[in-house]
């Protein structure tokens, strides 16, 4: 999937650059953006809280690796256009892959039907993120304009058991605008995103669980890289 997405890239590049060498886009308007790419999200490391009352037969674990696989990342936006190179904009984004290995950390028994696992390897890791984005545009005389960009917002992360959490998000972003006709562009760029801790459930160290297999899981920070192609109209 990444290699497609760089090969289509690099094709709207050229493909651009040689139909319309001289045209740029419209410095100064609203503009819709759309986009999509492949996401690489960081391993989560999470800890557990047992009801210290409890009699374990077998020691629980102390927490869980979780690891991604590759996802799909996909996004729209609107933003505002400035003359002197800013753009600011509004974004959302919503970000999915497959959970690869999930790897106790500490005593465990995968024979226990009673051992707790917040994620199984069965399930997706899902985002949806909200930003308000700040862009600086190096515009030249050519049709290609590199760019890098920052911001910061809120996100959701979930799996598909239900186990998700709010968290403070911010994000870094860089590169090439290619002007194509009618006030068109195409985006190729890199973005890395984190997180804040995430909390699946109370904060362990109020919780008070009923029974012995009712841990509180405290999190890790979210955190991801994606390369993504958008289409940006200006009006």
């Amino acid at each position: 999937m990444l290699n497609r997405v760089v090969v289509l890239g690099a094709a709207l590049v050229v493909c651009a650059s040689g139909a319309n060498a001289q045209e740029s886009v419209a410095q100064d308007g609203f503009y819709l953006r759309a986009g999509a790419g492949v996401g690489f999200a960081g391993d989560l490391e999470q800890s557990f809280a047992y009801n210290p009352n409890a009699a374990f037969v077998v020691t629980p674990p102390t927490g869980q690796t979780v690891e991604s696989d590759t996802g799909f990342v996909a996004a729209a936006a609107l933003g505002f256009d400035y003359t002197d190179g800013v753009r600011t904009e509004l974004e959302y984004r919503y970000a999915t892959s497959a959970i690869g290995t999930v790897t106790p950390i500490g005593g465990f028994d995968p024979t226990d039907p009673d051992a707790f696992a917040p994620f199984d390897s069965t399930e997706n890791l899902k985002g949806h993120f909200v930003f308000g984005n700040f862009y600086f545009d190096w515009i030249n005389d050519s049709p290609v304009t590199p760019f890098i960009g920052a911001g910061v917002g809120g996100a959701f992360i979930g799996v598909g058991s239900g186990e998700q959490d709010a968290a403070l998000a911010y994000q870094g972003r860089a590169g090439l605008s290619v002007a194509m006709r009618h006030d068109f562009s195409v985006d190729l760029e890199y973005l890395y995103v984190r997180t804040n801790t995430l909390r699946y459930g109370p904060d362990p160290e109020d919780f008070t669980p009923s029974g012995p297999f009712e841990p509180a899981v405290d999190g890790d920070n979210y955190q991801s890289s994606s390369i993504m192609v958008s289409l940006r109209k200006q009006f």
